[in-house]
């Protein structure tokens, strides 16, 4: 995934390092800078003001990484006015958010101009926060120009400058970028190194918002070296971390990082939705990088969908949008997804050139030679079409009187024409050709990625399984000594019965002893069928730890299994916790008789939703709530060509603010040892296998529901 997202979070994250003029951070503030201001203007001497100049400056900040216009508009004329009143340190401050501002919109040349002033201010004058923080800004730019060598130098010398100052701050903010420039050259193992570093600063700090981009960071770098479980793992520590303390910039990030691993993973609703998320919060802060990332995200995920038209659209947008700020991986990227889009829609001459436009950038990103290569050519050519199209309109001015002459040069020109298409063809084919090896070998790679996701997946499954297993453990206990006691008594019975016919029979009571025959059958008929009991007991225990690639589709009786979970579940938790009660309501629909289903994991579905209802009720009892009597419903019904499981509980229900993530992989609300996140994770998978779909119901402080579908 590419991560030029990241490079403005960091700007933000490099000013919460040196606060050296940050004081306002709302809406309230902006409102109390404004109105400070008006008071400043009431007086005739506030130009030379330096509480004056720090207020613009505070001001003027705020509004850099949102509104950059307004940042700039309200600086005007501030460094002149600083710098008549001999305060360097509003003149700097005052170059480096102008710096921020034109970085923002794009604009590489400017920002850095500005980012230089205040670089030979702090030099000479300003505090020694001050000169890694700049340092730091005079990289980033580099860094977006694909000047890795230059970024790193600027980068290493701000974090020797930083730590000769013990800022840990800036520090980490430092160990950031060096990551992101190793990750730009594929250096995926010191990137996450970088990361590493960062996150032991951030922790020390104890900044969450640091800790929370330091794990995206590693996730991004798991990601790259294929191993997608702990990419999913980091990256989800990132978005709860975000989360935790409201961060919307770092929840845009980690959203975005989110979204590209569904999107690796196949998981294309959930990335289409992540980005959708990505793309709304971008344009509400007209941050344009954030922007164009979350337009490519959406049009690579379309295109795997098959929607080519809205993948062109987004493709096409960030594409304009990139060109427009003249960031060159952007262009990159945006130009590689359309010309994808256009080889699957057939149009292959929009494809190789958009393919062009992908290679021309892909390079300039590896050689600053080839940025003015691809300039020279650029101008060579913006002057051959003027020059064609000074000889058309000539020709049109002597068309009249050089007719013949004209129609002979047509010819020419039709026949010249042939020969060139001719040679575009054949070099079209040629690309074309390369890029089908390329394809096959990335093919190649992803078969191979996928072979190790789907093993690593079925660990976690298998885990999962072996998990509530355990919960099963006490309850099969329980459940197969009933019928083993019944097995021993009639069994004790039996002997006696025997000893009493033999009396009989030497007595020569036959008719006596053919009685006593009987009772004995009906006993051994009894000892047989509980001895089934129990063989059943044990099959459905070697089901559920069974293999997925031993499962078969078989005739269920869906009544007996749900009742059997719920007895199942109900003795396991018992076993461990003798205070644990609970009122058992079943109602099951004696109409729908056997389905065809998977039984141990429908099983493992009612196991899990039960489980989940026996914790949510037994943590609404030991708060103490007077009068309140746990229960625990299960029922079925058939209906319109479905049969529905229920399962429903009196606890204190689902909040409305995790309600949409409670089906996501590794999400819980048990405390940390109690529970993977992965159970109704791959419930909802399981039941979505099966054709149905699960769905949940709840009331805040009055229970929940889970309604499990399944087509018959």
């Amino acid at each position: 995934m590419k991560l030029l997202f990241k490079i403005t979070v960091l700007a933000v994250l490099i000013a919460m390092g040196a606060p050296v003029f940050v004081t306002a951070q709302n809406d309230a503030d902006v409102f109390q800078l404004k109105e400070k201001l008006k008071q400043f203007e009431k007086r005739q001497v506030y130009p030379s003001d330096t509480a004056y100049v720090n207020t613009l400056n505070d001001l003027a900040y705020i509004y850099s990484y949102s509104y950059p216009d307004s940042a700039i508009a309200l600086l005007a004329g501030n460094a002149e006015r600083s710098h008549s009143a001999g305060y360097f340190k509003g003149e700097t401050n005052t170059f480096i958010i102008l710096g921020d501002a034109f970085q923002t919109k794009g604009i590489y040349k400017q920002a850095l101009g500005y980012y230089e002033k205040a670089l030979l201010l702090a030099q000479k004058n300003s505090p020694r926060d001050v000169l890694p923080l700049v340092l730091n800004r005079i990289g980033m730019i580099h860094l977006n120009q694909g000047n890795y060598a230059e970024a790193l130098s600027k980068f290493y010398e701000s974090l020797k400058t930083a730590e000769a100052s013990d800022n840990k701050a800036l520090i980490g903010a430092t160990l950031n970028n060096i990551a992101i420039v190793h990750f730009h050259q594929g250096n995926f193992v010191e990137a996450e190194n970088d990361y590493q570093k960062k996150l032991k600063v951030a922790e020390a700090m104890l900044d969450t918002s640091s800790m929370s981009l330091a794990y995206n960071g590693i996730g991004e770098a798991n990601l790259q070296m294929k191993d997608k479980v702990k990419a999913l793992h980091n990256l989800s520590i990132a978005n709860k971390l975000a989360l935790q303390i409201n961060d919307q910039e770092m929840l845009l990030t980690t959203s975005l990082s989110l979204a590209e691993i569904y999107y690796a993973t196949d998981s294309l609703q959930k990335a289409v939705y992540l980005f959708n998320n990505a793309l709304a919060l971008s344009k509400q802060k007209d941050n344009g990088t954030h922007i164009c990332n979350a337009l490519i995200g959406l049009a690579k995920a379309y295109n795997r969908q098959g929607m080519l038209k809205e993948a062109l659209a987004d493709g096409l947008e960030a594409l304009q949008r990139a060109e427009k700020m003249g960031q060159v991986q952007l262009i990159r990227d945006a130009s590689e997804i359309v010309s994808s889009i256009y080889e699957g829609m057939g149009d292959g001459i929009k494809a190789i050139a958009y393919y062009r436009i992908y290679k021309t950038n892909s390079d300039s990103l590896n050689s600053l030679a080839s940025q003015r290569a691809v300039a020279i050519e650029k101008t060579s050519y913006e002057f051959s079409k003027k020059e064609i199209a000074f000889q058309r309109k000539t020709l049109q001015q002597q068309w009249l009187i050089f007719s013949a002459l004209a129609a002979l040069f047509s010819l020419a020109i039709i026949l010249w024409v042939i020969s060139r298409s001719r040679n575009r063809l054949n070099h079209t084919y040629k690309d074309l050709q390369h890029k089908n090896e390329v394809i096959a070998a990335q093919k190649l790679t992803a078969e191979e990625t996928l072979s190790k996701l789907k093993a690593a997946q079925s660990q976690l499954i298998q885990s999962e399984k072996m998990a509530s297993l355990g919960e099963l453990t006490a309850g099969i206990a329980h459940e197969i000594q009933n019928p083993l006691n019944f097995v021993n008594n009639f069994s004790e019975v039996s002997a006696e019965l025997v000893d009493e016919m033999n009396e009989e029979i030497n007595k020569g009571n036959i008719q006596e002893a053919k009685e006593i025959a009987g009772d004995l059958k009906q006993n051994l008929e009894k000892i047989n069928h509980h001895g089934k009991r129990a063989g059943d007991i044990v099959k459905g225990m070697l089901q559920h730890s069974r293999s997925n690639s031993n499962a078969t589709i078989e005739p269920t009786d869906i009544n007996k299994l749900a009742d059997e979970y719920l007895r199942l579940a109900y003795h396991g938790l018992r076993a461990k916790d003798k205070s644990f009660n609970v009122a058992l309501k079943t109602n099951f629909d004696e109409c729908i008789g056997n389905i065809n289903i998977i039984p141990q994991d429908i099983g493992r579905v009612i196991l899990n939703l039960i489980t989940n209802a026996f914790y949510a009720v037994d943590e609404k009892k030991k708060s103490g709530i007077e009068n309140y009597e746990p229960t625990v419903s299960i029922s079925t019904k058939k209906m319109h060509g479905k049969v529905e499981i229920k399962v429903a509980d009196n606890g204190n229900g689902i909040p409305r603010n995790i309600i949409d993530k409670i089906f996501q992989p590794f999400f819980t609300t048990k405390p940390s040892g109690q529970g993977t996140g992965l159970g109704l994770s791959l419930s909802y998978d399981i039941v979505k296998a099966h054709g149905g779909e699960l769905k949940v119901e709840t009331k805040d402080g009055e229970g929940s529901g889970f309604i499990v579908s399944i087509p018959v």
